[in-house]
């Protein structure tokens, strides 16, 4: 087994923890889960079963977890994961949510 990563990313006001490991060659797994406030966020998954027999599956494992480990930071890092997190989380950087649901009535021209 490969010692895994563990890394606190701050994305605006928000701390999240990407954690990633690896399940043993029983279960070829490579894992990274994002953890937000103690739940999990997401995960993804990779399979390594097809390098089980490699001469060098040590080094290939951990390449491989560093890379997946790293994409998912930069994604984070870049916004892409926000929409899970629930309204009361996000930030609204220019406008309250009042204004935004008013802008959208007022350009939709829905009338009550």
């Amino acid at each position: 087994m490969v010692v895994g990563f563990n890394t606190d990313v701050k994305y605006r006001s928000e701390v999240f923890h990407v954690q990633t490991e690896e399940k043993g060659a029983d279960n070829p797994i490579i894992e990274t889960l994002v953890y937000h406030r103690g739940e999990i966020l997401l995960s993804r998954k990779l399979s390594y079963s097809k390098l089980l027999n490699s001469s060098d599956l040590l080094r290939k494992l951990r390449r491989m977890m560093k890379v997946q480990h790293d994409d998912l930071i930069s994604e984070l890092r870049k916004g892409k994961f926000t929409h899970l997190l629930s309204l009361d989380t996000q930030e609204i950087e220019e406008q309250t949510l009042d204004e935004m649901v008013s802008e959208y009535l007022n350009e939709n021209e829905l009338v009550f």
